[in-house]
């Protein structure tokens, strides 16, 4: 009995020694403004998933060589009807969405009200979502995205949203999303886990 006892705890003992846990999901604040759009997606992925053609957009490569697709068609996003700007970056995938609209007055309000109840309040149209800091990040996840972005540090945000709106002019306005260090972060996750 005494032997059949040492040899369930030594079972238990070896058995939980053997196992590994699986790593925590990594979470941030935010998705780009799109349902089942996600940051790090190929430009096919997105284009399929919004429903839009690349023929129909005004391709720009910039410096950087990102490429930016312009289209001029409204679409529904999260934050009311806008024309995107989608922004893809080789090896990493969108990177950026800008959403380009005139608005009313009151259409200016209705994008404001809508934004801070998506992402809280803003005293000066721009929201900073979650720190690269408290990711949570395994030391291999970090060095692997200092690969890629040696100049990121703990208060940078993975995901800044920045609006830029003014009703009394004639030009377009806008609201950024930018999200580079959360298509790196995706691609790191991926390729790191």
């Amino acid at each position: 009995m005494k032997k059949l006892l040492l040899g369930l705890l030594a079972v238990c003992f070896l058995g939980g020694c053997s196992t590994q846990e699986d790593p925590e999901d990594v979470t941030y604040d935010w998705t780009p403004p799109f349902e089942d759009v996600s940051w790090g997606m190929g430009e096919d992925e997105a284009m399929e998933a919004l429903d839009l053609d690349a023929e129909e957009a005004a391709l720009d490569v910039t410096p950087e060589k990102y490429q930016v697709f312009s289209f001029t068609s409204a679409m529904e996003s999260e934050v009311g009807m806008a024309a995107p700007d989608l922004v893809f970056e080789p090896g990493f995938g969108l990177i950026g969405v800008t959403l380009r609209y005139m608005p009313t007055e009151e259409e200016a309000a209705e994008t404001l009200t809508k934004l801070e109840a998506a992402y809280g309040k803003s005293d000066d149209g721009t929201w900073s979502g979650t720190k690269f800091g408290d990711l949570g990040l395994s030391e291999e996840q970090v060095a692997a995205f200092k690969e890629e972005d040696e100049e990121i540090s703990d208060n940078d945000s993975i995901v800044t949203i920045l609006l830029n709106q003014d009703n009394l002019t004639d030009n377009y306005q806008e609201c950024v999303f930018e999200g580079k260090a959360a298509a790196i972060l995706e691609h790191v996750l991926q390729n790191n886990n």
